[in-house]
């Protein structure tokens, strides 16, 4: 007999990003995603209007490569509650610390194999509807409105969840925005790397 949703009582204490130490994710945690969100990625296939889908919807946002404008939504708000840094950064540099880890997410995601992405691209769509993202998260506004505690409160509960298909989506997103941050050049302190040899990273970059 399947077991119910877990309540936010279930919750555990918010995952330091610093501790995540590569952005590989096992097939078999997306294994895990795409079987559990399938069904209810079918019911909203079922209605579009409630899924939100269209064909402009489903196109990668003109500065990206696979990210779609919902996805960016999303991890906008994911990476200032998974990285203190960014929180607590200055507006100026805060934007542009964001777009150079988004730029990493989307350079991650379309690198993936096939299957990785189709995985993965359950998992978004799942969030961008706004009547499932309330029902598994919590949030009933869009990602532009939700706070970073809205925010660290669902991905704790997806994290310590005893049911594999939320624990294993939490362990993705984490992955994907605390590494995606934490590889740039403003991350480095952060994690205590002290940086490349500063003329061989010019070379490189220039």
């Amino acid at each position: 007999m399947p077991s119910q949703m877990p309540s936010p009582a279930d919750a555990c204490p918010p995952h330091s990003a610093a501790h995540d130490d590569g952005l590989s994710v096992s097939r078999r945690g997306f294994l895990k995603v795409g079987f559990g969100f399938s069904a209810a990625l079918a019911c909203t296939a079922l209605l579009p209007s409630l899924a939100g889908c269209s064909g402009a919807a489903s196109a990668p946002q003109p500065d990206m490569a696979w990210l779609r404008r919902d996805d960016v939504a999303m991890f906008r708000a994911l990476l200032p509650a998974i990285v203190s840094d960014l929180a607590d950064a200055p507006p100026e540099q805060r934007e542009a610390q964001l777009r150079n880890a988004l730029k990493n997410i989307d350079r991650t995601c379309a690198s993936m194999g096939e299957g990785g992405r189709a995985e993965l691209r359950k998992l978004l769509d799942l969030l961008a509807s706004m009547p499932l993202r309330w029902a598994l998260t919590g949030i009933r506004t869009g990602w532009d409105s939700a706070t970073p505690a809205q925010v660290q409160a669902f991905l704790a509960r997806w994290r310590g969840s005893r049911f594999a298909t939320l624990n294993a989506g939490g362990v993705v997103l984490v992955k994907l925005s605390s590494v995606a941050y934490y590889v740039t050049p403003a991350g480095w302190a952060g994690s205590g790397y002290p940086g490349p040899n500063a003329a061989v990273y010019q070379a490189i970059h220039s």
